[in-house]
């Protein structure tokens, strides 16, 4: 693709993402499945009260939700592979916000008020990710760490920009004064080990497993809700309609069919939890939410640097960088953490051509994408003999993403679905912080669903409100925030 393509760059962000790929690249996380990995009924279910379509950790906390807060709804999760197998089960197991590294840009977008809420979200999101671990009695089994990032910015301008970008944090909101440390470079080599540093940032953090926490919790729901709950893997959803006639009661009580490869489901309310697949079935987001594809790797240092995995993690920021010559975007971040139980690094960032990244396709991954990633990780310790150094996984995932950087929760007008009716929900792109935004999203959305009020802890510039669709939520400046990587 040439660089300054901009009609490229367009029919990449506004392409139909399709489906889900039968045949992903195989996660670590998943590499021992769950029993539950390709449960379905025997016959598919119908006639019920929600639909959701998607089974990641946003699907599971919409599923949970409105189990737990309507006493006789009828609930069917759809997946179109194996249980988890998204997002959810193919991401860094990184339990970590960049509201604050993102503080200055927020506010600057959206107003003080409004960016301190969307950190305040974040953080509540990764302390209520501990609780859930916690009440589900799944810190050994998903190796759930409490510990703190520690980000390393690469050079003096990211460094620069970060510790303004606290400043004015700390400025702002007073009550979070502390919840960031300044670390200088030198600080960051003595007491952590790490090279190259300009400087670094602490913070609040953890690290997790993700599909080992999000199964267990779907097989607890089963047993508690075995009436009410179905989950339906192996069952991509076609296409969704909605049809309702007032001689026909059915139509009216379930007035929506989503057509899968296992026959017809009807429903009277559609959840959306798809995340960069949500344009395959809502050809109106295509643009407004675009795919993008990560690396992941697991390198095994062999005893080559001391165990950290119960005290940090860490993220590497630097500029964006493009290579004309191979067309290949370094991306901006490294992000990394580490197993207590045996020493390996979970360590991932992209580095690929716009058409390996812009895309739904994660039955690939790329060679010199992960090469980079075996390349770069040993020269953070100071390590520049990598010979000993083992590859144990390498695989892809896709993200979903926005113009703006931020997720999309609520309420999916006929404008956006393209048909009729209000029975349609969405929460989705989290734009590679999932982990810091997928769990209350997914309840927030759910109380909605239900008729309750979330406005005062779910930040409104999460919502579809018309002024977001028509000023920062729009396809072109989707392309032209990409293109700006060039």
């Amino acid at each position: 693709m040439a660089p300054n393509d901009s009609d490229s760059v367009f029919s990449l962000v506004t392409a139909d993402p399709g489906l889900p790929q039968p045949n992903p690249t195989q996660s670590y996380w998943q590499h021992i499945p769950h029993a539950l990995a390709d449960v379905q009924s025997s016959k598919l279910p119908t006639d019920r009260d929600f639909a959701i379509i998607g089974s990641g950790i946003t699907g599971l906390s919409v599923a949970r939700t409105l189990l737990e807060r309507h006493p006789t709804a009828t609930v069917t999760v759809l997946e179109a592979r194996a249980l988890c197998s998204g997002a959810t089960g193919r991401n860094g197991g990184q339990m970590a916000a960049n509201a604050g590294e993102q503080y200055m840009n927020l506010a600057e977008a959206h107003g003080a008020e409004t960016a301190g809420k969307i950190v305040d979200f974040t953080f509540r999101n990764l302390q209520k990710m501990q609780e859930l671990i916690e009440e589900y009695d799944a810190v050994e089994l998903s190796e759930m760490q409490r510990l703190r990032k520690l980000r390393v910015f690469l050079t003096q301008g990211k460094f620069d920009d970060f510790k303004k970008s606290i400043a004015r944090l700390e400025r702002d909101h007073p009550s979070r004064k502390g919840l960031y440390t300044i670390l200088d470079a030198d600080a960051v080599l003595k007491e952590y080990g790490i090279h190259g540093a300009s400087g670094g940032g602490l913070l609040p953090a953890g690290t997790v497993w993700p599909y080992r926490l999000v199964t267990k919790v779907f097989e607890a729901l089963l047993e508690k809700y075995p009436g009410r709950l179905t989950i339906e893997t192996h069952t991509p959803v076609e296409a969704v309609e909605h049809i309702s006639t007032p001689t026909s009661p059915a139509t009216s009580i379930y007035p929506y069919t989503l057509r899968t490869s296992r026959g017809p489901l009807r429903a009277r309310t559609v959840v959306h939890c798809t995340n960069g697949h949500s344009g395959h079935l809502l050809p109106h987001l295509r643009g407004l939410v675009y795919p993008f594809k990560g690396t992941m790797t697991v390198q095994d240092p062999q005893n080559a640097v001391s165990n950290q995995g119960t005290s940090v993690s860490w993220g590497f920021h630097y500029p964006p960088s493009y290579d004309p010559e191979t067309q290949r975007l370094g991306y901006g971040l490294y992000y990394l953490g580490q197993s207590a139980k045996t020493g390996y690094f979970y360590f991932g960032g992209e580095h690929a051509r716009f058409d390996e990244s812009v895309t739904a396709d994660d039955s690939f991954v790329a060679d010199h994408s992960v090469k980079d990633l075996e390349v770069a990780l040993p020269q953070f310790f100071g390590k520049n003999d990598r010979s000993s150094w083992r590859l144990i996984s390498s695989w892809s995932g896709i993200m979903g993403c926005t113009s703006d950087g931020l997720p999309m929760v609520g309420q999916l007008s006929p404008a956006l679905t393209g048909r009729e009716g209000d029975g349609e929900w969405i929460a989705t792109a989290f734009n590679g912080y999932g982990m810091a935004n997928s769990l209350l999203s997914g309840e927030a959305l759910a109380l909605m669903i239900l008729g309750e009020d979330v406005s005062d802890w779910l930040p409104d510039a999460y919502g579809l409100g018309e002024k977001r669709l028509q000023d920062t939520l729009t396809v072109l400046k989707a392309v032209n925030a990409l293109r700006s990587k060039l």
